[in-house]
């Protein structure tokens, strides 16, 4: 007797044909039009493929211990163990498993991409959700590197007749700008989107004074476009919010920079920084000390030209924020409040005390804690799912 096709496996083959389809115009259009390699094109694939069939759900079970990071890639998690990397989808299905040996392992992540680099040690490597794309070894240690939005990659390192270095890569994996500071450490870097402007801040003393200098850098020019000096203030994030719009933050300081002068000072002589948080959309979330309160925090959250879209203040001690462009998550000591991007309480969950991140994306709402990843919507209030 002949069987019957269930439902479920012609939904699966229909979801391949799909996939095919859309993979044959792409491979029309790269070799009518170009810009579209191979290489993207297999791991467009390989990623679709990955994504097929469901997990378990969650919670999903873990051990801190062994989790030295974790992040979000798109719309999937990261999560950076001591010898590997796993990704995981909105069903806690498993994407990829892949291996590292790095000590220190530190990663940045934009659309859809992961850089993962060894603090302290040579190696830095790029991968995609599904599969390691390239590994590079420097000549000198990493101090930190980020992940631009179109594939580049920023580096810091120590260097030869130099205190630290800045090298950047594009996503064709080729060295575009490399420059040396003579006297004083990176601590921050980042790429902007388009991949053509470079931002640092580099650490000094000076007479035992501390300062920290932010240098901006055009791709096609080996000095810097504009230098910004902050005398008896560290510097602890640059981060572009556009191709032009840099937000800095120090321990005393907090400006929005639009090409080379400051558009913004943000006054944090009463309630001071705290926290950074600049989202793959180029939203930012700024965390204040309410009066240098431990307990008491402000948080005011910006688009990515600068514009301040809401201030709201939180009652609590703040562990983590996120957000991904439409909703704004902030975990506090056993709690998790959603905003909408206008400042609108959406959503809320009670969650344990031992809750340690919050990752947003869309309606989907991650709490990592010390045993458990656990989902709730980001609209709504929720139960404890533990």
């Amino acid at each position: 007797m002949k069987k019957g096709v269930s439902n479920k496996s012609v939904k699966t083959m229909k979801l391949l044909a799909i996939i095919l389809v859309v993979l044959l115009l792409i491979l029309i259009a790269a070799a009518q039009f170009g810009g579209v390699t191979f290489s993207t094109v297999g791991d467009y694939f390989a990623s679709a493929m990955a994504k097929l069939g469901t997990g378990e759900g969650y919670p999903y079970s873990v051990n801190s211990v062994e989790i030295d990071d974790v992040g979000l890639t798109n719309s999937d998690l990261v999560l950076v163990y001591d010898s590997n990397i796993k990704v995981l989808n909105s069903t806690a299905k498993e994407l990829s498993n892949i291996s590292h040996d790095y000590d220190y392992p530190v990663i940045s992540t934009n659309s859809g991409r992961i850089l993962l680099f060894d603090e302290g040690a040579k190696k830095f490597r790029v991968q995609s959700k599904t599969r390691v794309l390239y590994e590079k070894e420097m000549d000198h240690i990493i101090l930190t590197g980020e992940m631009g939005k179109d594939g580049s990659v920023a580096i810091a390192t120590r260097a030869d007749n130099a205190e630290s270095m800045l090298t950047v890569f594009n996503s064709n994996r080729e060295q575009v700008f490399a420059w040396k500071c003579a006297k004083e450490h990176i601590v921050s870097c980042d790429v902007s989107d388009n991949g053509k402007n470079y931002v640092v801040a580099v650490l000094g003393v000076n007479n035992g004074s501390v300062y920290t200098k932010v240098h901006i850098f055009n791709k096609n020019k080996t000095e810097p476009v504009a230098t910004f000096e902050y005398i008896d203030s560290a510097i602890a994030n640059v981060k572009f919010l556009s191709n032009e719009t840099i937000m800095v933050m120090g321990n005393n300081v907090c400006e929005i920079i639009k090409g080379d002068e400051v558009k913004e000072k943000i006054d944090v002589s009463v309630n001071t920084t705290y926290q950074l948080f600049i989202s793959d959309n180029n939203s930012a979330i700024l965390v204040l000390s309410k009066y240098s309160s431990t307990t008491q925090k402000i948080i005011k959250v910006y688009n990515k030209s600068g514009k301040e879209l809401f201030t709201q203040e939180i009652d609590g001690m703040v562990k983590s924020v996120s957000t991904d462009g439409k909703y704004v998550s902030v975990l506090t000591g056993s709690n998790v409040q959603t905003f909408t991007m206008k400042g609108k309480p959406c959503g809320s969950a009670e969650v344990n005390a031992d809750a340690q991140k919050v990752l947003v994306s869309s309606r989907n709402t991650y709490v990592y804690s010390s045993d458990a990843i656990t989902l709730y919507s980001s609209v709504g209030d929720n139960k404890d799912k533990d």
